[in-house]
């Protein structure tokens, strides 16, 4: 028999990093929240402790914070004629699984979308022509510009604890040395400054300005100093261990999203690790009901 729970104003179907950001600004306004993740409960303790995260067969070989492709996978195909079949082997996309989703064992690159990126097709158009894109192909514009999300880029550096350099703030050249160029402007500064290279790649950038080309610091959600966030989440500098991409942090300096905003999600909210939502049933008043494992939940809000 289903057990009927407390009804609530909105379900999260999945809590990474856009599930936890959407639990807190739906808290933040006040609705009362249930977050559902089908895979388990992960923190930097004690998916993250040392010295046992430093473990490269568990990790990079066998995998462990990525989805599992023998129970949970995709069929995949490179064109019509042939026959789907599962994706058994990861390769460029890493999903992960668990509470953080892939934003548990992110590596911490942090760019903004560059303003091309959003209006690509009228892009292609005025530079070659509106013959240069294929009838059938569904490139688009996304519909929202640049400085319309650039308040919203700037919130997120803030709550990551990005490091960085920045090239131009608001119209006006502020970096001499180790900005990006290239990089569209921005209306304040990273949170913290960028990262110190290492004598390899003070290297590579000697040989780099030696040619003509502009080198400049990665923007990285990996924090350079000690750093406490909008939330209230606090993060440890950086100690250049290298176990970034397919770890947890140990040192509390790469962004999580469990991290980042537990810190700040209202008591309003519930987070439910190894819960799989089955299906979700629709409504005559147009909303739905997601069902999981025995459990009834009613969704009047959002869903990741």
């Amino acid at each position: 028999m289903a057990t009927v729970m407390k009804k609530v104003d909105a379900v999260i179907v999945g809590f990474g990093w856009v599930g936890a950001i959407m639990a807190k600004e739906l808290t933040e306004a006040g609705l009362n929240v249930v977050a559902l993740e089908r895979g388990p409960m992960r923190d930097t303790y004690p998916d993250g402790s040392y010295p046992q995260v430093i473990d490269e067969l568990t990790y990079n070989i066998r995998r462990k914070l990525f989805q599992d492709l023998s129970k949970s996978t995709v069929t995949i195909r490179h064109n019509s004629s042939q026959t789907a079949v599962p994706y058994r082997q990861l390769a460029a996309f890493l999903p992960g699984t668990g509470v953080g989703g892939a934003g548990l064992h992110w590596s911490g690159v942090h760019f903004r979308v560059d303003p091309i990126e959003l209006r690509m097709r009228s892009h292609y158009e005025e530079r070659y022509g509106k013959n240069f894109i294929p009838k059938d192909m569904t490139i688009q514009d996304f519909g929202v510009t640049y400085d319309e999300l650039e308040p919203f880029f700037d919130k997120a550096e803030k709550v990551f604890g990005t490091s960085g350099t920045a090239w131009t703030i608001k119209g006006q050249k502020v970096a001499q040395k180790g900005g990006n160029r290239f990089a569209p402007d921005r209306s304040d500064d990273f949170p913290l400054p960028a990262q110190k290279n290492t004598y390899s790649a003070q290297l590579f950038e000697k040989a780099a300005l030696e040619v003509g080309y502009h080198p400049y610091n990665l923007p990285s959600a990996n924090t350079s100093d000690s750093y406490t966030n909008p939330y209230g989440a606090q993060m440890g500098p950086c100690n250049f261990c290298g176990f970034c991409s397919g770890y947890a942090c140990y040192m509390y300096s790469k962004a999580l999203a469990e991290r980042q905003h537990l810190a700040g999600v209202a008591h309003g909210e519930t987070l439910r690790a190894a819960h799989q939502r089955q299906r979700a049933e629709g409504q005559p008043d147009r909303r739905q009901i997601p069902r999981h494992r025995r459990e009834l939940r009613r969704c009047a809000g959002p869903r990741n």
